[in-house]
């Protein structure tokens, strides 16, 4: 068969550094944390390059130590329990058949990485990981999108706790927004975070917007793709400098050959994501938050906000996430308005249905 091209646009994650853009700092930055024996939180919103940078590193990092490499998605798991068992699944049969105590059935993977596991009924899932990482050794572990864990935190955080103290040769790069058990790992209050030695955080922020328009301009040119100088400031302006959304138009466009089409096509799909990000924030939260998503689409102040009927210390909460956390609200400190920096979110903030109140028969 002949060998697949590889293009410069590509959906997948990149794995290697030199498929990196504008990153050259951030690598830099991961490998040293890693040659230092210390674990890692890339964070960022989605689509920025979080998995790209920590498999691009660890894989970089690997090749220089001889390290393994695991990688595993959690982004559908949320309780502590389903996330053992996903972390378990991708560890070597030689740990699982140690593990018989607390497994009670271990199968083919129906996507064919590693294993499905179920733990007994009765077994512990922190003993369990615990055992099953205290084993694991020379290996790089990717823990991405670890902020959608909600149930049994503390759980995770002492099994964390005690490998770190214990595996020297396990290393750790989490990937996540500033939330959940994200934010635990950092909070020196926080009695399990790691029992005090919070990881190395690097905080993947959307690129600026010359660097996103030399990246789409470097992939045309190496693909050969005509293109016109205001089609590169319309993707900007219209997609803002997330990698992972100028590399989706990027796709279109090498496909399309036609700005106006592969622009229609990308916005459509970067919006649908975008809303379904926003519907995971506002999980849990009042209807009052998702009326300050609405009004932050067109810029809002605290006190704007704050007629919601939001209480201070959830719209705190919520601002510091969207803020510190996504990097997809800023503060003008001239005017004190907060609004969406990203084209994309505004777009799917905007389309953020309100919860109508219903009218009570008289």
């Amino acid at each position: 068969m002949p060998k697949k091209k590889v293009l410069f646009f590509d959906q997948r994650p990149r794995t290697l550094p030199k498929q990196l853009f504008g990153r050259k700092e951030e690598i830099e930055k991961l490998l040293r944390a890693l040659e230092a024996g210390s674990w890692v939180a890339i964070l960022g919103p989605r689509m920025v390059g979080k998995t790209s940078l920590a498999l691009a590193g660890a894989n970089a990092f690997a090749d220089e130590t001889g390290y393994n490499v695991i990688h595993i998605d959690l982004r559908d798991t949320e309780t502590f329990r389903e996330a053992t068992e996903k972390i378990l699944g991708r560890l070597p049969k030689s740990i699982l058949d140690t593990l018989s105590k607390y497994v009670s059935e271990i199968s083919a993977s129906a996507g064919g990485m590693g294993f499905s596991v179920k733990l007994k009924k009765t077994a512990s899932a922190r003993r369990a990981l615990a055992d099953g990482l205290f084993k694991l050794k020379d290996t790089v572990l990717i823990l991405d999108e670890i902020q959608s864990i909600n149930q049994g935190i503390s759980h995770f955080l002492r099994a964390l706790g005690s490998v770190f103290n214990e595996n020297h040769s396990l290393l750790v790069i989490f990937t996540g927004s500033y939330s959940g058990i994200v934010r635990k790992l950092f909070e020196s209050t926080y009695k399990d975070a790691l029992f005090g030695r919070p990881p190395i955080s690097i905080k993947l922020a959307p690129w600026k917007e010359t660097v996103a328009e030399e990246f789409l301009k470097t992939g045309f040119e190496k693909l050969k793709v005509h293109y016109e100088e205001w089609e590169i400031r319309d993707a900007v302006n219209q997609l803002g400098t997330l990698p992972g959304w100028l590399n989706l138009y990027g796709v279109k466009r090498y496909i399309e050959r036609d700005h106006e089409t592969a622009m229609k096509t990308t916005i459509e799909e970067a919006v649908k994501e975008a809303e379904k990000e926003l519907e995971h924030l506002l999980e849990g939260r009042s209807p009052k938050a998702k009326e300050v998503i609405r009004l932050l689409a067109f810029g809002a102040s605290w006190s704007d906000m704050a007629q919601t009927g939001i209480s201070e210390d959830a719209l705190s909460r919520l601002l510091t996430i969207l803020v510190d956390g996504l990097f997809i609200v800023e503060k003008d400190e001239n005017t004190g308005v907060y609004y969406f920096t990203d084209p994309v979110y505004r777009k799917a903030a905007m389309k953020l249905p309100l919860v109508t109140k219903t009218k009570t028969a008289i």
